[in-house]
Parts: structure tokens; sequence; C-alpha cells
């Protein structure tokens, strides 16, 4: 059973795998839940999963819009909300793997290669909570909304989140009366399975806007393609109220309700677990207090895991201070990255090492791969050097910071520190993404190996990445700490370091630095129409070998990502691929005590237990 949907290429956050490194404090709870009853007073029991009931989800960040396609919808929050209600052609599995979403569709099938041609089969059965089936004309919406290539007040330009791949399409063609959609493809996509996620009703969408003017998720907008339906918004977002769709064909949920309440951060959450608040707490950040809180409960189980995104140092291209890429690569190595990843995240996963990829997180199978054992870089004097596995110091190398500055016509001043060839102090200007707690986190520490390498630093805080990017682009900063968000569909990476998608934030463009390079727009082209993967894994490897070379940007770590629930509670996954948490809520059940020798095999909880 496949989940309604996810967004396939998001933006970021989210889970992993238990044990992996993560330390002592991490997880040991009771195997049953809740305090045994002794023996000689009450029957020894069983537990099953209960048909009914409700689980409360905390969350720290609350929807925006009601459309996550679209540019001002296309957040953690949004999606992360929407995934039990708009369905998607293909999901990205708690393994990281995309998936057919076999409740929408029966079949995708990549029939042609010359030209790209792909058939989609719908599900008959596939329905709108409001009884309109769903049909080739969602899809068809979906595309002429994303395209990025009309302008007019029914399609306006600039309104999607993104256009990468929708641009691709040749012709969308229906038949056996929308049940069957052919696509054919102007330039091959490689990454076809990331298109059609989280569609939207057309015939709603038709009447309502593209992007309509609601600041949270709206159940008169989202209509149910999954199997809850939204029933109430409340308290601005803050707490959304889902029951059961009635017209969902697929697997029957064991939940009666679902609710999901949003809470002011890691530790708020953790105190909604301990009292009952909330049954699973998702914070989009947490420090080491949340884990002892949350691992003290007895009947509370959680999770910590290296997520899908990582946290990124962006260089401008256009800066004058920054535009000598031996000044960038001078730069990269003030920056001592072992440091950061002990000082920041190990606490949390001893597991996480400096990154080694500009186009994976070290959980991928087309990661590069770090050393086995992580150096213990305890001084910035011995690193490693650049391997295929390590293609950068994980330390700082102030010789080679020293070297590339005087060979740029850079000098020391009487103080130590660095004069621009034209004899001014350098100083640089860094803009962090105030919404991403671990950039927080790093800036300060970032900052001072910085400074202690002679450079002038001055640090700004932006609302979020897109308007730390949007800052770094204008050319109103020279450097950017910025997360970005991986997924099975590596052509996305393109947006991030080519104007494949033309300036950045338009049409979904996060080149943020303004690079244009010649040399990795053709690489990136190349793999992103290689439609096997096998062969277009060289292609990519060889653009994050020249995003090296030129030090666009230098990837510091991936960020850890927890989730923790009560032990009565079933089918509860932490998915570390972007915010997927409720991917598979059908899944989802209370437990309920059974005596042992009861023929029953199952119960009924809540309110519509009989």
């Amino acid at each position: 059973m496949i989940g309604p949907g996810r967004r396939p290429g998001g933006r970021r956050r989210a889970g992993g795998l238990a044990g992996t490194g993560v330390v002592a404090v991490a997880l040991l709870a009771a195997s049953c839940g809740g305090a045994s009853p002794s023996a000689s007073s009450t029957p020894a029991v069983t537990w099953v999963a209960a048909q009914g009931g409700t689980i409360t989800v905390g969350i720290d960040q609350a929807p925006t819009g009601c459309n996550p396609n679209t540019a001002a919808g296309d957040t953690d929050a949004d999606q992360l909300a929407l995934a039990p209600v708009l369905p998607s052609a293909f999901t990205v599995n708690s393994t990281g793997m995309s998936t057919l979403n076999t409740d929408l569709l029966l079949q995708a099938e990549l029939v042609d290669t010359s030209p790209q041609t792909v058939v989609y089969t719908i599900n008959p059965k596939a329905v709108w909570s409001d009884g309109t089936p769903i049909t080739a004309a969602d899809f068809i919406y979906a595309w002429e909304q994303q395209r990025g290539t009309v302008s007019s007040s029914q399609y306006p330009e600039g309104d999607e989140a993104s256009t990468l791949g929708y641009d691709a399409i040749a012709s969308m063609t229906p038949s056996n009366k929308g049940e069957t959609l052919t696509v054919v493809f102007a330039t091959p996509f490689a990454d076809w399975q990331m298109l059609f996620h989280d569609l939207v009703p057309a015939h709603v969408m038709a009447k309502a806007g593209w992007d309509p003017s609601c600041t949270t998720v709206d159940p008169a907008v989202d209509l149910s393609g999954g199997p809850f339906v939204i029933t109430s918004v409340r308290a601005g977002g803050r707490v959304i109220t889902y029951a059961r769709n009635p017209r969902w064909w697929g697997q029957a949920p064991l939940l009666d309700h679902l609710v999901l309440r949003v809470g002011t951060g890691a530790a708020q959450l953790a105190r909604w677990l301990a009292r009952g608040t909330a049954q699973v707490v998702y914070p989009s950040s947490f420090d080491p207090s949340f884990l002892v809180s949350v691992t003290a409960l007895p009947t509370t189980a959680s999770e910590v895991d290296v997520s899908s995104t990582f946290l990124s140092l962006e260089f401008s291209m256009v800066s004058p201070a920054l535009s000598n890429v031996d000044v960038r690569q001078a730069v990269a190595h003030t920056v001592d990255r072992q440091a950061l990843v002990t000082s920041v995240v190990a606490w949390a996963d001893e597991t996480i090492v400096p990154s080694a990829s500009h186009l994976y997180v070290q959980t991928q199978p087309s990661y590069p791969g770090p050393p086995t054992t992580p150096p213990n870089v305890g001084t910035t004097t011995t690193v490693p050097v650049g391997s295929p596995t390590v293609p950068f110091p994980l330390g700082a190398d102030p010789a080679e910071t020293e070297k590339l500055f005087i060979d740029s016509g850079y000098s020391r001043a009487a103080d130590g520190t660095w004069q621009t060839p034209a004899g001014a102090p350098l100083t640089l200007r860094l803009v962090v993404d105030g919404g991403d707690p671990w950039a927080v986190t790093t800036a300060g520490l970032l900052a001072r190996q910085i400074q202690r390498a002679g450079i002038g630093i001055t640090t700004t805080v932006a609302a979020s990445a897109s308007a730390a990017g949007s800052t770094l682009a204008a050319g109103q900063a020279d450097l950017a700490l910025i997360p970005r968000t991986t997924s099975p569909y590596p052509s996305q990476t393109a947006t991030w370091y080519t104007p494949v998608l033309g300036p950045p934030g338009e049409g979904g463009s996060q080149n943020w630095t303004n690079n244009d390079d010649t040399v990795l727009n053709r690489l990136f082209t190349t793999a992103s129409q290689e439609l096997n993967p096998v062969t277009a894994e060289p292609t990519y490897a060889a653009a994050d070998k020249q995003l090296w070379t030129t030090m666009v940007a230098l990837p510091l770590f991936a960020e850890p990502t927890a989730v923790a629930w009560s032990e009565n509670t079933v089918g509860i996954t932490a998915n570390p691929h972007g915010p997927s948490l409720l991917w598979d809520t059908v899944d989802w059940g209370v437990r309920a005590p059974v005596p042992i020798g009861d023929p029953t095999t199952s119960v009924k909880v809540g309110p519509n237990a009989s």
C-alpha cells in the first residue's frame, strides 16, 4: 500500500534510521507501552491495532497556503499537512525510493524514448472527495499551470513552485474517457517520476485560481484524493482536523480522525507528548534537552536520523569580493567543517560527517561516501587532502588560504587581517536562513572561523532560505548559509547551480549564486536528459567535481532529524526524505488491549466504537 502522495522534490527536513550512531540518549522504551498491570489483579493481555480513535501530531511550523505547488505554498508545513489529502503519481518512501502510487495509478510506463513518451493509466476508482472523478484533466491542468510558457490571466507566470520537467513536455493527450493520459516530451527528462505530485482538483482550482488568496490549508479548496479529508481548520491554521475520506477507494485507515497541532518549538512539543496532548511530535529542529525529555518518558519511542537536507555555504559569483575563484577557494579553506559537525550535530548523530557532495546527502546510494571512520581533526594544520571520497579538506588549511590570497594579489595588514589588491580591508557579508535553526547555530561558529583567518565578516539573518538566497542573488551579500534538500531526482540540483529555469527566484530557480558555467550547464543538461540513471551517474559526478573546482558552494553537513511517538500507537514510521511524516497515515492506529485467549482479533476505540 502506497501513501497518498507527497512532494518528491520538496524543500527541506525529515527522518532516517534508528540506531545509526545515535547517541545513547536515544531511545529505550517499554516494548508494550504503558505501565504493565499486576498479573494478580488483571488478566494477561495482548495488544492489537484498534479500529477507530484519534492521533494528534505536533509540529512547529504552520502552513502558509492551500496549494503546495505555488511559490507561496511551497513550504514544509504545507506539504506535510496536505500529504494525507493530495495524491501524487509517485511517492518517496522511507527508504528514499521513488514508488508508483498504485492507489492513484494502475500504471505509469515509459513506452518510447524517441520521443520520450509516458502513458499513465489512472485508477477508475479514483475520485475527489466531492465525488468528481480524478482524470487526465487534473494532470493536464497541473502541466498548464507549471510549464512556465504561458502568461495570461488564466495561466499567470511566476505562481509555480517550479517549472522543472513540466517545461520539457510537448503534449498531453487524454483517452479512454480520461482514464488514460499519453505524455510526449519535447526534450528527454529522466526524472519524469517527480512530476504530478500533490495534484490539486482542476475543477475547483479553475474557479478558485491556481494561487488562491489563502494563508493556510482550506477544506473548500484542498479536496481529498487520499485516505483522509480535512474537516476543519482552526486557530489560524494551527489546529487542523482530518476525518476518514468517505469516498476513499483504497485501504481503509485504522483511525477515525487525525489532528495536526502547531506548537512554538521542540520544547513545547515534548511537553505535549508527556501530557498526552499529542501522540506524535515532529520538530523542525531540536536540541539535547528535547531528546532527554522524550527519551525519559517510559511509554515513548523516538528516532534520530540523518535527514535528506544538508547545510550549504553558498558563494556569490557576481560579488566583487568573490568573483575570483582563487579567493573563493581561499575563503573555503578557512572553514573547519569537522569542527562545525562536532559542535553542531555530532551530539545528535555521531555518523554525520562533512559533506562530500553538492548533489546528495550521505545516506543516498549515489553519494561518493565519506571515510569509513570520520577523521578526528583536532587541529587545522593536519587535514586529509582531497580524494574521490574527500574532495575537499575536512578541516581548515591556513597555509592554502595564505597561498591563494597572495597569488591573487592580497596582502596582510599589520594587524594580520587581509587586504584586497586595492589596499582595502577584506570584509564579507554573510546572510543566514533564520528559519533553519541548524543554520542559525552554525552561523556564529562559521563567522568566528572566518574572522580568525583574518577576514572581516558581517552577519544578517533572513526569514527563510528563499529570502536569504534572494539577498545573495541581489548582490546584497557575498555568502549565504542555507539548507538544500535532496531527493531521488538529481536533476532538481541543476536548479541550484545553473540558470536552467531562468533568473534566481523565477520559475523555481534557486540559483542564488548567479552561477552560469558553460561546462557545468552542459553536464547537467546531459545528465538530466539521460534516461538510463546508471549512464547518467558519471555525468552527475563530473558536475559535482566541477562545483568543487569552481567553489560555487561549500557543502557543510547533513542535518539530523527526530520524531517521537507514544508507544500506544502503531504504524508510525520516520521518513528522512522531505516533509513526509504523514505519507503513510493509512497504517497509523491506536493500540488497545485484548485478554490473551480472547478470540477477538480487533477492537474499536473512540466515539465510533460499537
